[in-house]
C-alpha cells in the first residue's frame, strides 16, 4: 500500500470535528416554548442567543430577529457586573442551575421568578415568570395580619377600659352598660370589616348605632355621603351609643313624643356631627360628669376632635367637630 493510499485510508476513519454551534432546535420544542406564558431564552456557550420565544419578545419589547445570533452582553449590557451575571456564568462554567425571585431590571415595576438551567447543548436556558400579583397579594396579606393584630390589641384595651370604668348601682345595670358599650364597639368593627377595613360610611355607621337603641321613627338622619377613617369609626360609633343610651334613660327617647335629629356636614374640610334632642323631659346639666360624659370626651380626644355638650331645657345638644379628613 502506498503512502497516498494510507493517508486516504486514515482520512476515511478520522473522527469528524464537532461543530461549535448548537444543533438546530427541535420543532416540537420550539412549539412548546412558543405556547408558554413565561419568557424564555437560551444562549450558546459563546453567549450568543439561540432561542428567544414569543413571551420573551413581549417581556423585553425586542423582536427575536434583533436578538438571535447576537452576544447576550451586547444586547443586555446593564446585566454586566451584576449578581445576575455571576449566576449565569456559574451556570455556564460549573453547570449549576439556580432559581430566585428579584425585581426585574428590565421592568422595575414587576417582580419575576428566574430559573437558570444548564442545557445539554452546553449553553444555558433562562425563564422568567412574572410573580408580581402573587408578591403583592403576599404583601397585602402580611399588612392585613399586622393590621388585625394592631386592631385586636386596641379592641382588647378598649374592652378592658370599659369593664374597669363602667359604673352601675347594681350588677344588672352594670352588665347592661358593659354589654351595650361592647356591642357598640362590635358594630363599628363590623362596619369596617364590610368595607375591607378601609373606611366606614357615616350614614351606615349611625344607622347601626341608632337602630340598636331606638325605632327608626324616633330619629332623623341627614347629611352628605362621607366616610370615616378606621381610627374614627369606632370612637364615633361609641359616642353615638352613649348619647342614645342617655337619651333612652333620661332624654328625648325616654318620652313618647321625643325625637332625635342627627345632622352632619363638611365645611372647609372639617366635618361636623350634630345631635339634637326634642320633645323629651326638660334637661339640666349634671352636677358631676358621669362615666358616659367622660368616655365621650375621651373618645373625642382620641380622634383629635372637639365635642361640645349643651344641656338645653328642650333637650341635650351635642356637636362633634372632626379634624380635616
Amino acid at each position: 500500500m502506498t503512502l497516498d493510499a494510507n493517508t486516504a485510508n486514515l482520512a476515511r476513519h478520522r473522527p469528524r470535528a464537532i461543530p461549535l454551534s448548537s444543533p438546530p432546535p427541535d420543532p416540537r420544542l420550539e412549539a412548546i416554548l412558543e405556547s408558554i406564558s413565561d419568557a424564555f431564552y437560551a444562549v450558546d456557550p459563546d453567549w450568543t442567543y439561540s432561542i428567544f420565544n414569543a413571551a420573551a419578545e413581549a417581556y423585553f419589547g425586542i423582536p427575536r430577529d434583533q436578538v438571535l445570533g447576537r452576544d447576550m452582553w451586547d444586547v443586555f449590557p446593564q446585566g454586566v457586573g451584576t449578581p445576575f451575571e455571576t449566576i449565569l456564568r456559574r451556570a455556564m462554567d460549573e453547570r449549576k442551575g439556580a432559581q430566585f425571585e428579584s425585581p426585574s431590571r428590565w421592568r422595575p415595576d414587576r417582580t419575576v421568578e428566574v430559573r437558570v438551567t444548564p442545557l445539554v447543548t452546553g449553553g444555558i436556558g433562562v425563564s422568567l415568570h412574572d410573580v408580581t400579583a402573587r408578591k403583592r397579594a403576599e404583601e397585602a396579606r402580611e399588612l392585613l395580619i399586622r393590621e388585625v393584630d394592631h386592631r385586636s390589641r386596641n379592641i382588647l384595651a378598649v374592652v378592658q377600659a370599659i369593664v374597669k370604668m363602667t359604673e352601675g348601682p347594681d350588677l344588672d345595670s352594670y352588665k347592661e352598660a358593659v354589654f351595650g358599650r361592647i356591642n357598640a364597639l362590635a358594630r363599628a368593627q363590623g362596619a369596617l370589616a364590610g368595607q375591607r377595613w378601609e373606611n366606614a360610611p357615616m350614614r351606615g355607621l349611625l344607622e347601626e348605632a341608632m337602630f340598636a337603641l331606638a325605632p327608626p321613627e324616633r330619629y332623623d338622619l341627614d347629611g352628605p355621603d362621607i366616610a370615616l377613617r378606621p381610627d374614627e369609626a369606632q370612637p364615633v360609633s361609641m359616642i353615638i351609643h352613649e348619647l342614645a343610651t342617655n337619651a333612652s334613660k333620661y332624654g328625648a327617647l325616654s318620652a313618647g313624643g321625643g325625637r332625635v335629629e342627627i345632622r352632619w356636614s363638611v365645611e372647609g374640610g372639617a366635618r361636623s356631627l350634630c345631635w339634637r334632642e326634642r320633645g323629651g323631659p326638660p334637661t339640666t346639666p349634671p352636677a358631676a360628669a358621669g362615666f358616659g360624659s367622660r368616655l365621650i370626651r375621651q373618645l373625642a380626644r382620641q380622634m383629635a376632635a372637639e365635642i361640645l355638650l349643651d344641656w338645653r331645657p328642650e333637650g341635650l345638644s351635642a356637636t362633634l367637630t372632626l379634624p380635616t379628613a
